[in-house]
């Protein structure tokens, strides 16, 4: 019977230790998050900047929109947009997008590279080539982005569109 006691008093003693070390564990990364809070807002700025850009287009500046996503990314996305045109058919449909981020979050982070999701609300108007009616279509995307620290600048160095939906008019 003795021995049964010096097993569970070992037990007991383990667990103990083993929550203490969980409890230090996690103080621990609390206090790292809370001292890259400033670097996780930054990356978190430039995904938002990004998307927003990414998915904001108007007829009448088509340059433009090359140029500001340049400015905001790197690697395969950076060489992706230097190589891309812009369609003729946006142009002669006097295509606008708007887009604007309703949340963005960081979900990885490390000093020099960064993921993060984004929701955002885009809403498009085009001249209908048949009726020459302006349409328009508002929807709701979530998109994922990989961000690279180049120079003290966070960059976009991928982009995924994970799901869009239509959004309902505020009149249905």
């Amino acid at each position: 019977m003795i021995g049964g006691r010096g097993v569970m008093a070992v037990l007991g003693g383990l667990a103990a230790l083993l929550l203490v070390i969980a409890v230090v564990s996690g103080w621990q990364g609390a206090n790292r998050l809370r001292g890259q809070g400033e670097g996780i807002g930054e990356a978190e700025e430039a995904a938002r900047l990004f998307v927003e850009a990414y998915g904001s287009f108007d007829f009448r500046e088509p340059a433009a929109y090359r140029e500001r996503l340049l400015s905001l990314s790197t690697g395969a996305v950076y060489e992706a947009i230097a190589a891309a045109q812009v369609d003729p058919t946006a142009l002669g449909q006097q295509q606008t997008i708007a887009t604007e981020t309703v949340a963005v979050r960081v979900t990885a982070f490390s000093d020099d590279e960064a993921t993060a999701s984004a929701t955002t609300e885009q809403t498009r108007r085009a001249v209908d080539p048949a009726s020459g009616q302006l349409r328009e279509q508002r929807l709701r995307q979530h998109v994922t982005c990989r961000l690279v620290r180049v120079d003290g600048r966070w960059l976009v160095a991928e982009f995924r569109l994970m799901s869009e939906e239509p959004l309902q008019s505020a009149g249905k």
